[in-house]
């Protein structure tokens, strides 16, 4: 069964790299062969290589590198990171000072993307993390400490947990969004303002969860207030906005508003033809009152899609009070926001 992914609990794993004492600008990372269904995203090593002022990223999958799909490469220190992302024939690199095309090499099953050295070469650590993606969304990841896996991995399904304070309140009031094409059709322009209220806690997180006809489900990492970023550019990507945080003292009452432009891949709707299995689209609010998060209960928002010929028409419902609210196409693409977001949060956090 293809599946649409969410990448952004993809993206956060980004959380576990330690930093170390030695830094070896040269590593290697293998991964098992088999753990995703499509050869050509699946990543069976990662490594490096410096020569001269060039530091090499190499990926390898099963089976042939493909035009269509897409290569990442996260490289960080822990307070500096850079992304590198190829795909149809075409790589471009972005850290915090600079950003730019890549030199790529192509062969077989192995993609070479090269930056200058200089990026990196005053680093204190170095870890990398590779990702591949098809046109479907199914995902394979490596991480150089030690970790991998694919589009069938165990996650936790937030439905499925059991709250351990039914005494903290927590509601998701409102939730709206636009999505429509701008620059003369070059990207997506998409607005979304998620909003709730508390009664006192220390933070609120939101996950994000496909599920599909056949009980299986695809859950989001949470995203864990607050985080509020800069407009400014990543990768191709416009953020206009971000916040997401209290807007009154406690997390009385709390939002994420997001105001964001992104490149549009075509066809735009590939994969509604091969998701025609997807129940539903969930979005989780999980109130913590302590730090440490042992004491918690959480609220739910449930949108329901219906495919047509043209992408997916979606029933929003407040809450889950079952009021109606409009309709729009494009509710799936806001995960592709999801990540570009949840990679510049941790480096923002990492330079705390």
């Amino acid at each position: 069964m293809k599946k649409i992914v969410y990448f952004l609990g993809m993206i956060c794993l980004m959380v576990v790299m330690q930093a170390s004492n030695a830094v070896d600008f040269e590593i290697t990372v293998n991964d098992a062969e088999g753990d995703v269904g499509n050869p050509d995203i699946d990543i069976t090593k990662v490594w490096t290589t410096v020569e001269e002022d060039k530091i090499s990223f190499h990926i390898r999958v099963a089976g042939e590198i493909c035009t269509e799909c897409q290569y990442q490469i996260i490289a960080s220190d822990g307070q500096n990171t850079v992304g590198i992302i190829y795909q149809s024939g075409t790589a471009y690199f972005a850290s915090q000072t600079s950003s730019g095309p890549c030199e790529i090499e192509i062969s077989g099953n192995t993609l070479v993307m090269k930056i200058p050295y200089s990026i990196v070469s005053s680093w204190n650590s170095f870890e990398i993390s590779g990702y591949g993606v098809d046109d479907d969304g199914n995902t394979d990841f490596i991480y150089s400490t030690g970790g991998g896996g694919g589009e069938n991995d165990d996650n936790v399904n937030p439905g499925d947990e059991n709250p351990t304070d039914k005494n903290i309140d927590v509601k998701i009031t409102s939730v709206k969004y636009s999505i429509e094409k701008s620059d003369e059709g070059e990207k997506w322009h998409t607005y979304i303002l998620i909003e709730g209220t508390t009664n006192g806690v220390d933070h609120v997180s939101l996950s994000f969860v496909t599920y599909y006809k056949n009980g299986s489900y695809d859950a989001s990492d949470w995203m864990k207030g607050p985080v509020e970023l800069q407009p400014g550019s990543f990768m191709g990507n416009e953020i206009i906005k971000f916040f997401f945080n209290s807007t009154e003292d406690g997390w009385n009452k709390w939002k994420l508003e997001m105001d964001i432009k992104y490149p549009v891949t075509e066809p735009d709707y590939r994969w509604v033809e091969d998701s025609k299995d997807v129940d539903k689209f969930v979005i989780y609010a999980r109130a913590f009152k302590d730090a440490e998060e042992t004491k918690w209960n959480q609220a739910s928002y449930e949108t329901k899609p219906s495919f047509t010929s043209n992408g997916a028409v979606y029933n929003m419902n407040n809450g889950n009070n079952g009021k109606e609210g409009g309709k729009t196409p494009g509710f799936e693409l806001i995960a592709i926001v999801l990540t570009i977001l949840a990679t510049i949060a941790i480096m923002k956090r990492r330079k705390l």
